[in-house]
Parts: structure tokens; C-alpha cells; sequence
């Protein structure tokens, strides 16, 4: 998996990540918990990344919605 990391997204999400081949979007929470998300389109990351409130995004559109998926 070759991930694209995107540091410092919000105080809710510290990190966001996205792995084009596998449509797999990472997501690093404060408490350093990680979330692995797929299929996600590159459409919705973008979204997410640039959203005054990301976190608010992430609960509305992802979470619950799109399945997570375990990485190695």
C-alpha cells in the first residue's frame, strides 16, 4: 500500500491519508486511533481534506457508512 499523507488536518483528525490503487483513505483521529476506509472515491478524500470541518464530514458522510478494512 503506498499511502499519501496529509498532516495537521483539523483538531479532530490529525492525520489524513489516501492510497489511490486501493481506494483506501486513511484517517488518524487526536487520540491517535487509526481508521482504514474503502472503497472511498478520490472525489470524497478531497472533500474531506479541504472541509472547514472535516471531522463533522468524516461523521456525516463516512463513518458508519463505508466500511472499514484491516491494512498490513
Amino acid at each position: 500500500m503506498n499511502m499519501v499523507w496529509d498532516r495537521y488536518v483539523s483538531n479532530g483528525i490529525r492525520e489524513l491519508g489516501y492510497d489511490v490503487a486501493t481506494r483506501t483513505m486513511a484517517v488518524v483521529f487526536a487520540d491517535k486511533t487509526r481508521k482504514y476506509h474503502a472503497p472511498i472515491p478520490y472525489p470524497l478524500y478531497a472533500s474531506i481534506f479541504h472541509a472547514k470541518f472535516p471531522l463533522r464530514l468524516y461523521k456525516q458522510v463516512v463513518a458508519g457508512k463505508i466500511p472499514t478494512v484491516s491494512v498490513t
